[in-house]
Parts: C-alpha cells; structure tokens; sequence
C-alpha cells in the first residue's frame, strides 16, 4: 500500500450554499452534493458541519468535515470529498468512504491515480463489539472505485478502544 500523502498543509477555501455545499476551486463552482459517492455513502446538505478543512494539490482538491450533530461512534466518521480538475477544467467529485476517513489519507499511484482506504469493523461471529478493523485500498480510475487487492488488518488491542491496535496482517 502507498504511504505517501497527497496532501500535506491545509488551503484557505470560500464556501456557500446553505450548509457548505458549494466551493469555490480554481474560478470553478464545485457543488459538492453531486460527487460521485462510493458505495454505501451519500451527499447529504450538513455532512461537513462548521469546522471544514481544505487541501489543495493542483490539479487534486479535497476537503473533509464532520457533521455538527456526531457524537458517540459517528465521532469516527468524517466526510471527505476528493475533487480532480481535467485538462478541459471540468472537476470530477468523489466522496469516500467516511470511517476514519481524512483527505491526509489520499495518496497517488505510479499512474498519478488516487489511492485511498475504505475501513470496516471485524466482527466475530455473533458478536456487536468488533474486535479489528480492515483497511482495503482503492484507487479511482476513470471515474470507478476499483479494489487495488492491498489490504491491512488491524486488532484492536484494548476492548472497546478503536484508537489502540496493533497490525494483525498485510495484503
């Protein structure tokens, strides 16, 4: 898996739209709701909430936020939406997967394509408390969330603490 980050310092982005919907990038009206969102996530108006980090790394722009009303488990996701400028500065938007997600996590293949990760908790059976999480890396190309086959499995070492772990294996 890539560990170098695309992004490295935040930029100073203007916003609008009633809840952070609409940046301005590059001279361009870029209507976040309308990303293309990787399965099982959705554009909704008040995901990023007040406190709204943005990074800029031509021709990649990406910004992350969490919506004002988490709290509890959902302290864990953030929503994070990658923008690409095309030659034809057309933006593209994506919105990733948003469990310990972070635009710091957005790096780029040897093609100069975005690789991130989607995280899920690891269950065993019959339980409700999970004892690991997975990371799967994917890369957008052509405007597809592809599986790259690189994966890392993490084992929570305290009960109950997702923020202390230890790596169980690498793929």
């Amino acid at each position: 898996m890539a560990q170098n980050s695309l992004f490295t310092k935040t930029t100073p982005f203007h916003f609008s739209g009633s809840r952070n919907t609409v940046v301005s990038w590059q001279g361009k009206q870029v209507d976040l709701a309308r990303a293309k969102a990787f399965p099982g996530e959705f554009t909704v108006n008040d995901d990023l909430g007040t406190d709204v980090k943005a990074y800029e790394r031509f021709p990649f722009a990406c910004v992350e936020g969490q919506s004002s009303s988490a709290s509890g488990t959902a302290a864990r996701h953030m929503s994070v939406y990658l923008m690409e400028m095309r030659p034809n500065r057309q933006v593209v938007v994506y919105k990733l997967p948003s469990l310990f997600a972070s635009c710091m996590g957005v790096r780029l293949d040897a093609f100069r394509r975005p690789l991130f990760d989607n995280a899920d908790y690891i269950y065993p059976p019959n339980s409700d408390l999970p004892t690991g999480v997975s990371l799967d890396e994917y890369v957008i190309d052509k405007e597809k969330f592809i599986p790259t086959g690189h994966s890392v499995r993490l084992e929570f070492i305290e009960p109950e603490n997702v923020w202390k772990f230890r790596v169980e294996s690498v793929k």
